[in-house]
């Protein structure tokens, strides 16, 4: 396996408040020389490492045959996490979001609802 947890010594180097207020800040007002490039690869890098490892564990999860067959999400009771990536990738999992007092996808088919009223009053002129 790849998977690795984060821990807190990898996050603190990379923790934004340990970077200098200014990109060319010298080290008497705090900073460290960093130059513009510096810094937005440094605002990069703890996201980098959790994409990284969000990946590893992928990979992990799905190395093992039927894995993802066994896990279950929690939706329902025989909900797995296969059936949530075929769902992703369906569009079905916006039923599962839940937006004021339905889910996205009732929000979604009002809205499309809506449009189509609004065309049929204007003769169809919207595309």
């Amino acid at each position: 396996m790849k998977t690795t947890k984060i821990t807190d010594s990898e996050i603190t180097p990379l923790k934004i408040a340990s970077l200098p207020t200014r990109p060319t800040a010298p080290t008497a007002f705090g900073g460290k020389g960093y130059t513009a490039t510096q810094m937005k690869e440094a605002f990069d890098k703890l996201s980098l490492l959790i994409i990284e490892r969000f990946n590893f564990l992928i990979d992990d999860i799905t190395a093992v045959d039927g894995i993802s067959e066994d896990i279950k999400t929690g939706i329902n009771d025989t909900h797995t996490l296969s059936k949530l990536f075929s769902d992703i990738l369906s569009g079905e999992f916006a039923g599962y979001l839940k937006i004021a007092n339905g889910t996205l996808a009732s929000e979604i088919a009002e809205i499309k609802l809506e449009i189509a009223n609004i065309k049929n009053l204007l003769g169809g002129e919207i595309q």
